[in-house]
């Protein structure tokens, strides 16, 4: 004789209110991403001031032992639809072993040779000749080219393969008074591998579903690296930021939180590279996923708080994007979901969440037709499409470094990415 044992009622009730809370918060954040998805096929608004007096700009590049690539960045750079006297190239060359100073020379650039510490990241150089740039000491800076009275400064990787339109692109909108610009990040490289095919999707979905649906409905979008533009009145009241590996995205709340949006350009654009392999790609997101837990402890609350007193969308929006979970987590916690519904249909059939397993089901549904719906808004190729079977192996790395990121913790520092242009052979930092 078999003797059936009741469930306690507290343990459905926890149950019940467990599952709900977790698919309710999954849910909220897919109606979320869909109205961005929707505003992202808004029509873009283009800069208006013509005609009037150009703007000078400083172009800064730091650099670690670039000089494989750098040469190729400097010619596109003079290829720029824009007057050459009214744009300098500056170049950090941070503690280099190889001809990056030498090669910026050859290649118009000004070269500012840097080999005091701290070392060991790009937010360290960069801010060094930030400063350099913005200070104009009498000589500080003894080169024929260098112009007096930057107008704004524009910052790229040393690999980035410019478009020649990228000033007169963003030299509108800084005269419609926006103080901080991103333009659009391309990988340029898709053919290279799987790997950096679906990187190249994954730009052009935050391109499309996170920066240009933000700039459609006014809010501040992510500054991501390569391609930023800023007026030098901002650099000067805010300096630069060297406390997180995640610099540009950090500096991004920053100026937030003191009431200046990063508005989105897509119209300039930038080419860079993605990495061809697992092991090259790995330090970089490590480096990426390792700071954002940092991030939202140091910005999340002070931005609800400013959002609330201030009653600015711009501000809570900028608290909702820090918080919320990535793709990758919001598509595996749906999974789960899924699993642990169908299970408790077994255990306890009376708990089912908001949701079911069919709302459940569709909900995971709706997380894997996501990038879909971005790349058919954003009009992409046939490769993109294409690209994505290699989307279920890309999720599960990136969870994957997300427990790296957790196992290793602060040991995780700035490892300089390989170029495709570079030999596999690592070299000393």
């Amino acid at each position: 004789m078999s003797v059936s044992v009741a469930t306690p009622v507290w343990v459905t009730g926890l149950a019940a209110a467990a599952l709900a809370v977790g698919q309710g918060l999954m849910l909220a954040c897919l109606i979320y991403q869909a109205i961005l998805a929707a505003a992202s096929a808004l029509p873009t608004k283009r800069a208006s001031h013509a005609g009037e007096k150009r703007l000078r700009f400083a172009i800064a590049i730091p650099a670690h032992n670039e000089a494989a690539v750098l040469a190729a960045t400097l010619a596109r750079l003079k290829e720029q639809d824009y007057p050459r006297e009214l744009f300098d190239v500056h170049v950090a060359a941070d503690h280099c072993s190889d001809a990056t100073a030498e090669v910026t020379r050859q290649g118009g650039g000004i070269a500012h040779e840097r080999s005091e510490p701290p070392q060991g990241r790009k937010a360290y150089a960069l801010q060094w000749l930030l400063q350099r740039i913005l200070q104009r000491e009498p000589g500080s800076l003894l080169h024929p080219a260098f112009l007096a009275g930057y107008d704004a400064v524009a910052i790229f990787d040393a690999d980035s393969q410019v478009d020649p339109g990228f000033l007169a692109a963003v030299e509108g909108h800084l005269r419609d008074g926006k103080r901080v610009l991103q333009g659009q990040h391309i990988i340029h490289n898709p053919q290279d591998s799987p790997l950096a095919a679906m990187a190249a999707v994954d730009m052009r979905l935050n391109n499309r579903l996170r920066n240009q649906s933000r700039a459609n409905l006014g809010l501040a979008c992510r500054l991501m690296g390569d391609a930023m533009v800023f007026d030098t009145q901002v650099l000067r009241e805010h300096g630069w930021p060297t406390v997180s590996m995640n610099e540009d995205r950090e500096y991004g709340y920053v100026l937030l939180l003191n009431g200046i949006r990063a508005s989105y350009v897509p119209e300039a654009r930038s080419y860079g590279q993605a990495a061809s392999s697992w092991r090259q790609a790995e330090p970089q997101r490590l480096r990426w996923y390792r700071q954002v837990p940092a991030l939202q402890r140091r910005y999340a609350g002070r931005l609800i708080g400013a959002a609330v007193r201030s009653r600015s969308p711009a501000l809570l929006d900028g608290a909702v994007e820090l918080l919320m979970p990535s793709y990758t987590y919001l598509v595996a916690g749906a999974a789960v979901n899924l699993i642990v519904v169908i299970a408790l249909g077994l255990w306890l059939p009376t708990v089912r969440g908001l949701l079911g397993v069919a709302g459940s089901l569709a909900l995971l549904g709706a997380w894997m037709l996501y990038p879909l719906a971005g790349l058919w808004i954003d009009r992409a190729p046939g490769w993109a499409y294409r690209a994505l079977w290699m989307g279920p192996a890309y999720l599960i790395w990136r969870l994957w470094i997300a427990v790296l990121v957790r196992v290793r913790g602060e040991r995780i520092g700035w490892v300089r990415t390989q170029r495709r242009e570079e030999s596999d052979r690592p070299k000393p930092r």
